[in-house]
């Protein structure tokens, strides 16, 4: 039994949802929307036992295999009680987690993340973190060209600053502020799915290709060849941190050099499914059902 956790309308988990059923697989959907009404019974030392009542079922919780989680924000009240119970159960049970909770913590901290792509042998682009305004004018007189982001895992929308932008970063006192040097070349989304990837490279003018829409920017996406060394590293980061499934974003450089700027723990990978065809959503089913039989009619 596959258990799937998240929002009705989220596109990754419905499109996971619809591929385990159209093979048979016996799966249960958990809506955010239910958690305040959830029935459960569930002890989670020495080891998960109990159960849990969706769709009218009480589904054991020794019999769930494998768990796909896309929860939206946590709330409190009894909501909030059950999101605990079940992020508990995710990270205790035995079987396959996408993904466990603690394996997504170092996005939740951009420059901690840095420095853990930068250890594993993969280049990132040069990056200051700081509130002092002289800091980040000397850094941006160094490249001439940078781009601003959340420090947290908080998601936020990609801008650049250039030289017309100085005065702008007087700004920085009121918060640390996370500027890195402009890398120019070819985005790629690498999706790691257990011990496969799939590249997506994104043709699109805008500083964020995720809002090329709201900027009235084209934007392309094709398949494409990563070197197997580096997506052979890009696996092995993933799994180092824990992680079954990811996105990560990396750029080519015309000079054919490679930078890797962060790897979600989360990805919304129908974004990239669509637009270049690509088979991610089977290959998370695949990873889900490695575990979980087909259902016998």
């Amino acid at each position: 039994m596959i258990l799937v956790w998240g929002p009705a309308d989220d596109a990754p988990l419905e499109r996971v949802v619809t591929l385990l059923r159209s093979r048979s697989v016996d799966v249960v959907h958990l809506d955010d929307a239910e958690l305040a009404a959830l029935d459960y019974d569930v002890v989670l030392s020495p080891r998960p036992s109990g159960w849990i009542g969706v769709g009218g079922r009480q589904i054991p919780v020794d019999q769930v295999e494998s768990m796909y989680l896309r929860p939206g924000q946590a709330t409190d009240g009894p909501a909030g009680a059950a999101a605990t119970t079940l992020l508990c159960l995710a990270s205790n049970m035995r079987g396959t987690v996408v993904n466990r909770p603690i394996a997504g913590r170092s996005n939740g901290s951009k420059p901690l993340q840095l420095s853990l792509l930068a250890a594993a042998g993969l280049r990132v682009p040069e990056t200051l973190v700081t509130t002092d305004p002289a800091a980040a004018r000397d850094f941006l007189a160094r490249h001439g060209r940078l781009v601003y982001k959340s420090v947290s895992g908080v998601r936020s929308i990609v801008a650049t600053l250039g030289s017309q932008d100085r005065d702008r970063l007087d700004g920085v006192r009121t918060g640390p502020v996370q500027l890195q040097q402009w890398v120019d070349g070819l985005d790629v989304r690498v999706h790691v799915v257990g011990h496969r990837w799939f590249a997506t490279a994104i043709d699109c003018e805008a500083d964020d290709y995720r809002y090329a829409s709201r900027d009235r920017q084209d934007i392309r996406m094709l398949p494409f060849a990563v070197p197997s060394e580096l997506g052979r590293s890009i696996v092995a980061l993933t799994h180092s941190m824990g992680l079954l499934v990811s996105g990560a974003d990396l750029r080519l450089t015309a000079s054919g050099d490679w930078f890797v700027f962060e790897v979600n723990p989360s990805p919304g990978f129908t974004y990239y499914e669509d637009g270049a065809d690509q088979p991610i959503g089977a290959a998370v089913a695949d990873l889900l059902m490695a575990v979980a039989p087909v259902r016998k009619e």
